[in-house]
């Protein structure tokens, strides 16, 4: 995303995956994420206390690779709740 996580602030709450805790940084400024499937587009605006996993740079290539499969997702229920998820083994549908 072009993000110097470094720069950014640590976040008071740390993420929980499969694989255990994750250091999150936290963007403190308008924030809009877009989502597009097809012709469908939705946005959600954040005003503040976005999180983002961060990793820091020291972090090995297979150790990085590690926490990287072992992160639930890349959107989080903060997110999700926001939407109504449909699942199958061949498609995901977000819809309002």
């Amino acid at each position: 995303m072009g993000l110097d996580c470094p720069s950014l602030p640590d976040s008071k709450q740390e993420t929980v995956g499969f694989g255990g805790t994750f250091k999150t940084k936290v963007i403190n400024r308008l924030v809009f994420l877009t989502f597009k499937y097809g012709n469908d587009k939705y946005k959600m605006r954040y005003s503040q206390g976005f999180r983002v996993v961060y990793i820091p740079p020291h972090v090995g290539r297979d150790e990085r690779e590690k926490l990287m499969r072992y992160t639930p997702s890349v959107l989080g229920m903060d997110v999700l709740t926001n939407f109504k998820v449909y699942m199958d083994k061949h498609k995901i549908v977000l819809t309002r």
